[in-house]
């Protein structure tokens, strides 16, 4: 399995016979248009018959609508989105919290968000992913007060619950770490690590401060759950 970082949200996956991109929207590329660039690549969509695109909600920075273009390049291609975001074309399904998305390649079941849309919990190929969308403990604590600050709170706690109720495994956590809340910024991603202990834990919606990716992974990497600390736009984890 590669992990290949697109930009804030956004993540290509590649597993043996299938790829998911989740929260794609970043299409102008640092460099060579390639994935080492964090763009997609027609390429890229034609390469496993099995592609699934995947957008947690309608914010700018994660979705693109140059992305309903990709079905020319493959023509199995599946396209499975928050229901907030408009119809697109007859390759996409929606879903929304409590539903699920099943067929021969993967399931998916979309759990709740504390800001727009959904996040998504993702079974291929006997791996299971957790993609938060903007999920995340918005407490904005440095300029909010009490009464905000505890409602963000039990809405985060709800979710967490709902997800932690499933009593599953979770291999790959894609989550916020958003720093623009101040030093805190990654509370959430703190609870979630807790609470469900991932094998591996992606930050995301960092504003590409890899400079505080770095000092999370030093802080919250444990003996169960590997932080990936992404170094670059475009960089690539691989695991096994």
């Amino acid at each position: 399995m590669k992990i290949t970082y697109l930009d804030n949200s956004g993540f290509f996956v590649a597993l043996a016979h299938t790829t998911l991109i989740f929260d794609y929207y970043n299409d102008k590329p640092v460099g060579e248009a390639s994935l080492d660039g964090g763009v997609v690549t027609a390429a890229e969509i034609a390469a496993q018959e099995n592609t699934y695109v995947f957008v947690s909600h309608s914010h700018y920075d994660h979705y693109n609508r140059s992305i309903l273009n990709w079905q020319k390049h493959n023509e199995k291609l599946r396209y499975i989105f928050d229901s907030g975001v408009a119809r697109g074309n007859d390759r996409v399904t929606h879903i929304s919290e409590g539903g699920v998305y099943r067929d021969e390649g993967i399931e998916v079941k979309a759990f709740g968000s504390t800001d727009a849309g959904i996040s998504l919990l993702v079974r291929a190929e006997g791996t299971t992913f957790f993609h938060a969308g903007d999920l995340s403990f918005w407490h904005w604590e440095e300029e909010a007060d009490a009464e905000f600050i505890a409602k963000a709170e039990r809405d985060f706690t709800a979710q967490l619950n709902a997800i932690e109720a499933e009593d599953i495994k979770i291999d790959v956590m894609f989550f916020p770490c958003d720093y623009r809340m101040g030093e805190n910024g990654d509370a959430g991603a703190q609870r979630m690590i807790e609470a469900l202990t991932p094998s591996v834990f992606v930050p995301m919606h960092f504003q590409n401060r890899f400079d505080k990716i770095t000092e999370f992974k030093k802080n919250n990497e444990t003996r169960d759950t590997a932080v990936w600390a992404i170094p670059r736009r475009g960089a690539q984890l691989v695991l096994a």
